[in-house]
């Protein structure tokens, strides 16, 4: 991600909303050293926010399949501990 001054944004405007389209890359924009603000294209946005929500969905699917697998293996381990406590008796 490229960094640039507040000013220098302000001043060369144009220049960065160009350099925005073509790279597809969000701008940060600092303000005495300390980031301040990320700039980028709608087109940029959207596509980022549809990735987001897509890797949202994904990792959403793969904790549902986790649980239901931890539900197997607790009962696997519960079944495993009940024959060891007959095995002790």
């Amino acid at each position: 991600m490229i960094t640039i001054k507040n000013e220098d944004f302000s001043n060369n405007y144009e220049l960065f909303v160009k350099l925005c389209s073509m790279t597809g890359e969000p701008v940060r924009l600092v303000n005495e050293h300390c980031p301040d603000m990320i700039v980028m294209t709608a087109d940029t946005f959207e596509k980022r926010r549809k990735l987001l929500d897509l890797r949202e969905k994904i990792l959403g699917a793969d904790a549902d399949m986790q649980l239901s697998s931890e539900s197997g293996d607790f009962k696997r381990l519960g079944q495993f501990i009940s024959e060891l406590e007959k095995d002790g008796e």
